[in-house]
């Protein structure tokens, strides 16, 4: 009698169990090893995933890839999520699904509306905005929350005023009562960048579930990570279908796979249960699959990603509590400090994933970004600035057209003066307490305080 398949892979599924605990769980130690501010914190489990999708020989739109989107939207408490190969691209899409003509006229834009967004940024929220010819109106953030100030919303609104598109910056949801509150009053679009913020709540929403779009990324710096991979969500039917068709090429069929005997679309002239009765002014046996309905892309990811995804999504509340923790270590060993610095601030009805803790250096310290980075650098400490800091200032943005509501002055203060460190659950306590006392040898040894 042969050996099963199932036998065979029991025991390879077992030799990854022991080479992730031979070689590759190892813990940090500080002072010793360089402290990342991030990374991706999986085990055996996602390992033995990865090697199914390749015994299956089903690399994409495959299970994985519909298992991880039902449960992602299950998890986030909406309709539709679609799985896109980087929370950039979901971002791009986001925007593409408003100027699409598949869109219901309700949610469609046009060139020179305009977008409400924070200059303090990352390139690729912006960027969809100024690809698909819309104009920001940028505005300021509040220096401690580093989120947009919700008393500029109203005044930002324009005749030709359409969307509003906000990160939650580093995981810290904005002040969404009053977002919501503009949006109605105006008619208009919401879409959350929450690609830094999953898990993260407002008023005991999860994020990203308040817009006509939300937007998540898996980018091993952040809440979960597929390596690369990102995730669009919606509870409009309609703008599912369109995102779905413009991130698989622009086509009419946005079935995961095509197998004509089992097919139930009536509309498709290769499906065995076609009617008769072709819609396209095509040759008549065009099947939908190549029939291009809207300009598109090819934003899919593969079942790599979302072997991966589907294991790390049901660990997201472990991964958030420990980032909590981790920040609130930091928050409280650093208040001694405030006299240099501006710590993080929150929304009372918030309750963040962290991202990262972010730290700004107050005016009038007898000290300079540069030289607290150099410290951390040489104590083996990780640290990123935020983002593209203030994007008017950035090279490639200098000809763009835009207008400003109420001065940039705590975005060109975040870009000079701020910058983070890591709370990813691959750190601990331990590690949390030696980047604050790295902070207070700092502090000392620069003030003699």
């Amino acid at each position: 009698m042969g050996v099963s398949t199932s036998d065979v892979k029991k025991e390879i599924f077992e030799l990854v169990n022991k080479y992730y605990t031979l070689y590759m769980k190892r813990d940090l130690i500080p002072g010793e090893d360089f402290l990342p501010y991030s990374g991706a914190v999986f085990d055996s489990e996602e390992l033995k995933n990865l090697v199914d999708v390749i015994l299956s020989g089903r690399l994409v739109h495959g299970k994985y890839t519909l298992m991880f989107e039902v449960k992602f939207a299950k998890y986030l408490g909406v309709r539709n999520a679609v799985f896109v190969n980087s929370g950039s691209s979901a971002n791009l899409l986001a925007v593409a699904s408003l100027r699409a003509q598949t869109t219901p006229p309700e949610y469609r834009i046009k060139p020179g509306d305009e977008v409400i967004t924070p200059a303090l940024t990352f390139p690729t929220t912006l960027n969809p905005v100024l690809f698909f010819g819309l104009k920001p109106v940028f505005l300021d953030v509040d220096i401690a929350t580093l989120n947009i100030k919700p008393e500029l919303l109203e005044k930002a609104v324009g005749e030709r005023t359409r969307v509003i598109f906000i990160p939650h910056t580093l995981g810290n949801p904005n002040d969404m009562d009053v977002v919501l509150e503009v949006a109605q009053r105006h008619n208009l679009l919401v879409i959350e960048d929450s690609c830094d913020a999953l898990g993260s709540r407002f008023g005991g929403r999860l994020v990203g579930s308040f817009g006509v779009f939300g937007t998540f990324s898996f980018y091993p710096a952040h809440q979960i990570t597929t390596g690369e991979g990102g995730m669009l969500v919606t509870n409009i039917d309609a703008l599912a279908f369109t995102a779905r068709s413009l991130r698989d090429w622009g086509r009419a069929c946005v079935m995961q796979s095509c197998n004509p005997l089992t097919c139930g679309d009536s509309e498709c002239p290769k499906s065995f249960k076609f009617s008769g009765v072709y819609k396209y002014d095509l040759p008549e046996d065009y099947d939908k699959r190549y029939t291009y309905i809207n300009v598109g892309f090819n934003l899919q990811a593969t079942e790599f990603q979302a072997a991966l995804g589907v294991k790390q999504i049901e660990r997201v509340e472990e991964f958030c509590r420990r980032r909590r923790e981790n920040f609130a270590i930091l928050r409280k060993e650093l208040e001694k400090f405030e006299e240099y610095f501006v710590l993080p601030e929150w929304h009372k009805k918030s309750d963040p994933c962290w991202f990262a803790f972010p730290i700004t250096i107050r005016d009038g310290a007898p000290f300079r970004r540069k030289h607290i980075l150099r410290y951390l650098s040489e104590k083996k400490i990780d640290y990123r600035l935020v983002f593209a800091g203030d994007i008017t200032e950035q090279p490639g943005y200098h000809g763009i057209e835009y207008r400003v509501v109420g001065g940039l002055e705590a975005t060109r203060k975040a870009m000079r003066d701020a910058f983070f460190v890591g709370v990813y659950p691959g750190l601990g306590p331990e590690h949390m307490y030696y980047i604050a006392d790295t902070i207070r040898r700092f502090v000392v040894e620069t003030t003699g305080k």
